[in-house]
């Protein structure tokens, strides 16, 4: 019998999640699952071509992917597929507030074992057809996540990778998340959304990341969010030219496209000039 070591299995290639800057930040909540399968779905659309009629994800893939067991992904993915046609987007444009569906058509097929998604015309310009303000991501990176509130939080993260930190405002992120009248006092948010996202995108994502507050009296009203590559995941995806066409090249004048709203663009370049606060790293919270 022969000593020789086996061979090592070949890395996964990546699987490429990219979105429009417009649908990161966009509001909208996702159970897990649908989280789940929306990434998955989204994951095999090529962003610089036009969306395809109907996106199939197979339970092999889920399964793949999340590192579930195949008959929970099978379930899993049923019941997300019946109550993704109900779910919204909303989207501001700056003259008011627009309600999307995510999806006109949702079907699990049982001999098959796969779902198929429609994406609907209103959700298409954010993943297809996109060649500038978009945010990239190996959904390999994230797929350990096990709450949909640190898909958002990373998601949102890299939207900022090339600065290596973020700056949102409290009711930016609030509304981002769709948190509605959920933890209205910050220490809620606090303990609740924002501790455990960071905690779980440093253990399960390879992400460092740590905030700093920011406060107008005793009152919390943004975060600036900081973050560093701790393993030797990238931050930046790469992917060979066969696997989908490059993203274009950095553009340094559309550095403030990571920023969420106009008052943050503000902050932002204020912060830029050395005009901003500075937060000390003791600083405690003070109650609301």
């Amino acid at each position: 019998m022969s000593n020789l070591p086996k061979p090592a299995k070949p890395e996964p290639k990546p699987l490429r999640v990219t979105k429009s800057n417009t649908l990161i930040t966009a509001s909208y909540r996702l159970t897990l699952n649908e989280q789940r399968l929306i990434l998955a779905a989204i994951s095999k659309l090529d962003p610089r071509r036009p969306m395809p009629k109907k996106v199939s994800v197979s339970a092999v893939d889920y399964s793949d992917i999340y590192g579930v067991q195949l008959r929970h992904a099978y379930e899993q993915m049923k019941v997300a597929a019946d109550e993704l046609y109900e779910r919204d987007i909303k989207t501001f444009d700056g003259s008011g507030m627009e309600r999307k569906r995510w999806v006109d058509r949702a079907k699990y097929l049982d001999g098959e074992g796969r779902v198929e998604l429609s994406f609907t015309i209103h959700v298409m310009p954010y993943l297809t057809m996109l060649y500038s303000k978009v945010t990239s991501y190996d959904l390999r990176r994230v797929a350990c996540l096990d709450s949909s509130h640190s898909f958002r939080l990373f998601e949102m993260l890299m939207q900022f990778r090339k600065t290596g930190w973020a700056y949102i405002e409290v009711e930016s992120l609030r509304v981002a998340l769709g948190l509605s009248d959920a933890y209205q006092r910050f220490n809620n948010l606090r303990q609740r959304v924002i501790d455990p996202a960071v905690a779980e995108l440093k253990t399960k994502s390879n992400l460092d990341v740590s905030y700093e507050l920011r406060r107008e009296g005793r009152k919390v009203i943004a975060i600036k969010f900081t973050f560093c590559d701790l393993a030797q995941l990238p931050l930046n995806l790469e992917l060979d030219p066969e696997d989908l066409p490059p993203l274009p090249e950095y553009d340094p004048a559309e550095e403030s496209e990571w920023l969420i709203t106009k008052p943050l663009g503000e902050l932002a370049e204020a912060q830029e000039a050395g005009l901003l606060f500075a937060v000390s790293a003791e600083e405690g919270e003070q109650p609301d």
